[in-house]
């Protein structure tokens, strides 16, 4: 059991009923006085120290579907340092429907071992149409596809100003430079979160946009068929958000710690 959990349990037999008078003594330094003596003698029998360590401790990486997915804390957050690879089946660009979907950047197969063959999974993983990022495993146990609040959350740690997270369009100063890759891309990576262009597919079909942009879905849903999503991009330093691109084009998820 969570060592904080047990410690509450053990501060309720502190309570004073009439059956706990006669069975249990909270002057455990045997002074007199119930107070903070008794507290930290509490707390040291088992292990713990005051104030409480509640702070979160993300692991360096996570395994998930038979890869190891790099892991980096921001705030209270851990996050997947890299873009979700699960690839159970792999699509044509041109599957635009609202079924789930997933490609890989500029492969026109449908051989899901062959399109993680390829430089761009390596380099940016998978892209997904939003049904397949709300619908499929992307995460492990304990983990969820980002929403537009985690996203907010992450956004508000790095220095986007308050009154321009729930806004729409381009937000914050240079904060999507802070997430942007430095060796692929023209960012500082300032977390490590190494996001990278590798584009997107579009209405029409096709793939477009590597070099330019990152296109990431959230998993809330804005209407019936917009849902929110982010977008970095070459010569912006913000990072974008907005609701107005429909669920079957292909984006990239990023996923987060419960």
């Amino acid at each position: 059991m969570n060592r904080l959990l047990v410690f509450i349990a053990s501060l309720m037999v502190l309570v004073p009923t009439s059956a706990q008078d006669d069975c249990f003594n909270p002057d455990l330094s045997n002074d007199g006085i119930v107070g903070s003596a008794d507290l930290l003698l509490l707390l040291s029998y088992y292990d713990l120290a005051w104030p409480l360590d509640t702070s979160v401790s993300c692991e360096s990486s996570v395994e998930h579907q038979g890869y190891n997915y790099n892991v980096v804390q921001i705030g209270d957050q851990c996050w997947f340092a890299e873009n979700c690879r699960y690839l159970p089946a792999v699509s044509l660009p041109s599957s635009m429907n609202w079924a789930p979907h997933a490609f890989v950047l500029d492969y026109m197969g449908t051989d899901a071992d062959a399109a993680m063959a390829t430089d761009a999974y390596t380099d940016y993983g998978v892209l997904y149409n939003w049904h397949a990022l709300t619908q499929w495993d992307l995460c492990p146990a304990g983990w969820h596809v980002a929403t537009d609040e985690d996203w907010m959350t992450m956004e508000a740690a790095i220095g986007v100003p308050g009154d321009d997270l729930e806004t729409t369009g381009w937000r914050g100063d240079d904060q999507g430079d802070q997430l942007k890759d430095s060796v692929m891309w023209n960012g500082t990576d300032n977390y490590g979160m190494a996001f990278r262009p590798g584009g997107q597919t579009f209405t029409n079909g096709t793939f477009g946009n590597e070099g330019v942009i990152a296109h990431i879905w959230v998993a809330t849903e804005y209407s019936s068929v917009y849902p929110w999503h982010r977008i970095l991009m070459t010569g912006s330093d913000g990072v974008f958000r907005n609701n107005n691109v429909a669920k079957s084009i292909g984006g990239y998820g990023r996923c987060v710690n419960d």
